[in-house]
């Protein structure tokens, strides 16, 4: 879980770390067209590493989910996703029943 303190104050939203974060999904969130979700409303999981329940193998999964969607940036840097504990807790979040 990550926060970004800036001058005044603290966000209280449950966003991406520094390297997932660029500058058009911080624009989408303000026009209103990527969401975060606040930090209250948030359903932890600590997700096992297996190859088969891996970041790399589910994001492509979810993709089309425009419900996931709208929490993660619509590109990132060639190589790289979503970071895994943000991917995982989202994913709880959004769908609690699928990590059961």
């Amino acid at each position: 879980m990550y926060s970004y303190v800036f001058p005044f104050y603290s966000l209280q939203f449950f966003v991406p770390d520094e390297s997932a974060v660029n500058k058009d999904f911080i624009k989408d969130v303000l026009a209103g067209k990527k969401n975060l979700l606040k930090k209250s409303e948030v359903q932890h999981i600590n997700v096992k590493r297996y190859d088969e329940i891996s970041v790399k193998a589910m994001y492509p999964m979810f993709k089309k989910d425009a419900e996931m969607m709208q929490y993660f940036p619509d590109k990132y840097s060639a190589g790289k996703g979503p970071p895994r504990d943000y991917f995982f807790t989202i994913l709880n979040t959004v769908h609690p029943d699928y990590l059961k």
